[in-house]
């Protein structure tokens, strides 16, 4: 796999195969292990990223032309058509300047975590779903640009206060200046590890939410024409079981 170099700058880095032309397609997406990431040898990883190889370069013969930025701006620039790709919700906000395909990728399960000795662990273990977090007045702390949040859980009034950044979010919470995180396992724990919080934050029982993650074309991409063959490739694959042995191979 080739080696990159991480960049948070308004241009494409390498691509995920050897050649690129007119008909690639610029992909962006941002640190979220184990979901698409950069390791440490400076390689493209991730689930999210297997699975949308497998589609494009492997089956529709469709080189991809990655960036890796923060999250708000790879939402702008989606929006914008600078970029054509992104894989996420597919919220109505998103939908206005986005196609998505029928096909979901990945359904994310999320659960609840708390800061250690928080004084209602046991009140928090016995949550389930959003109505009972929102009856139950603690405040959640999630990351800027985490459009599903907004949509899902403001929505609901229940309290939100955002950090700059996913790592942000945790040390948030592991400081208590929020009781609660809500977010996929995998996801949750690879940070915790990253971020030498495993002893300040834990998992809980309780139960938030979940959503499904869809590859979302711009509708200012020339490549917005492509979601029909993108979509039959994803049902190939759904099929043959090639994304479930993806997401097994990362532990889902």
């Amino acid at each position: 796999m080739i080696k990159i170099k991480k960049a948070f700058l308004l241009i494409p880095l390498l691509i995920c195969s050897t050649f690129a032309g007119a008909d690639s397609i610029k992909f962006v997406f941002t640190d979220y292990p184990p979901a698409n990431y950069v390791d440490e040898q400076g390689n493209y990883t991730g689930f999210l990223y297997d699975i949308t190889c497998e589609a494009f370069e492997k089956r529709l013969n469709i080189p991809l032309e990655i960036s890796v930025l923060p999250w708000p701006r790879c939402q702008e620039l989606v929006k914008s058509g600078i970029y054509d790709m992104m894989l996420t919700i597919p919220t109505d906000e998103r939908l206005n300047y986005s196609i998505a395909t029928d096909i979901p990728v990945w359904r994310k399960v999320r659960v609840i975590y708390t800061y250690k000795d928080h004084p209602d662990v046991q009140i928090i273990n016995g949550l389930n779903g959003l109505d009972d977090i929102k009856g139950s007045g603690y405040t959640i702390v999630s990351y800027r640009g985490n459009q599903g949040i907004r949509d899902e859980v403001e929505a609901l009034d229940i309290p939100v206060i955002y950090a700059s950044s996913v790592e942000g979010m945790y040390q948030m919470l592991a400081a208590g200046r929020a009781d609660l995180i809500i977010e996929e396992e995998s996801i949750a724990e690879s940070n915790l590890q990253k971020l030498n919080l495993e002893e300040k934050i834990i998992k809980t029982n309780g139960i938030a939410s979940e959503s499904y993650f869809h590859l979302l074309i711009s509708k200012r991409s020339p490549h917005a024409v492509m979601i029909y063959d993108l979509n039959r490739v994803l049902e190939e694959m759904q099929q043959d079981g090639t994304i479930d042995g993806i997401l097994k191979r990362y532990g889902l």
